[in-house]
C-alpha cells in the first residue's frame, strides 16, 4: 500500500512538471490577443479564466511556442488555442 502511495505521489509530480506557470499563460494569452489585435477588448481581469485553463489543458512546450509567436501563422502551429480560420496570417492585420 505504501508503494502504491508513492508511485501515485511520482506520477503526479511527473504531471505537474508538465503544466506551465501562471505567469507563462498570461504571456501566451496577451500575445495571443496582440496577435489576434483583441488586445483591447478586455481587461486583464477577464483571462484569469483562461490562465486556469491553460494551465490545466496545456503543455509547457506549446505556452512557450505561443510566447515566442510573431505571426498568427505561427501561432496556429503551436497548438496553444485554435485561433479563427479567418484570422489574418501576421500581427499586421491585413483586412480581408
Amino acid at each position: 500500500m505504501k508503494r502504491l502511495a508513492i508511485i501515485a505521489l511520482a506520477i503526479a509530480a511527473l504531471a505537474a512538471c508538465e503544466k506551465p506557470s501562471d505567469e507563462d499563460c498570461r504571456k501566451a494569452l496577451t500575445n495571443m490577443q496582440h496577435l489576434l489585435g483583441t488586445e483591447n477588448l478586455n481587461d486583464n481581469k477577464s483571462i484569469e479564466g483562461d490562465v486556469r485553463a491553460c494551465r490545466a489543458g496545456s503543455k509547457k512546450q506549446a505556452v512557450a511556442c505561443a510566447i515566442k509567436a510573431q505571426t498568427l501563422d505561427e501561432l496556429k502551429a503551436c497548438d496553444f488555442y485554435k485561433v479563427p480560420a479567418k484570422a489574418g496570417g501576421s500581427a499586421a492585420g491585413s483586412a480581408k
